[in-house]
């Protein structure tokens, strides 16, 4: 008896974390430690249609770079607040000044010109404040 109530709480736990999807609509919020320049994250990929969303807040003039790591070859985006965009393959998909304030959101894809594969990915944003430029 004790073995089914574990086995349902996992089913359970299971199913919640697949109901919380990072999409567009709804992406995971990065947020930086107090004084700190770098933030990393961990997402999963499930295939080659599947992508994974984050936004993060940052100020014009700010330098900002974007890294992607994973399993298998990535791709990423980085849209700015007023919908502009700029990305490529996985490594670092940006690095440069940013000159809007607000939400930058970030979608992480598998590459379409490569293999198929799952798995786990990490994220790493680094910004200077406005004064370390």
């Amino acid at each position: 008896m004790r073995r089914k109530v574990v086995l349902s709480a996992l089913i359970v736990m299971a199913a919640s974390v697949c109901a919380f999807a990072q999409t567009e609509g709804s992406p995971r919020r990065i947020v930086f430690a107090r004084g700190a320049t770098v933030a990393r994250t961990t997402g999963y990929l499930q295939g080659i249609r599947d992508e994974a969303w984050f936004v993060l807040k940052a100020s014009a003039g700010q330098q900002m770079r974007v890294e992607i790591r994973g399993r298998g070859p990535t791709r990423g985006v980085v849209m700015w607040p007023s919908g502009k965009q700029d990305g490529g393959p996985g490594g670092v998909i940006f690095d440069g000044q940013i000159d809007e304030d607000g939400d930058y959101k970030i979608r992480v894809t598998e590459s379409m010109m490569a293999e198929e594969w799952k798995g786990r990915f990490v994220l790493t944003i680094r910004i200077l404040p406005l004064r370390q430029r």
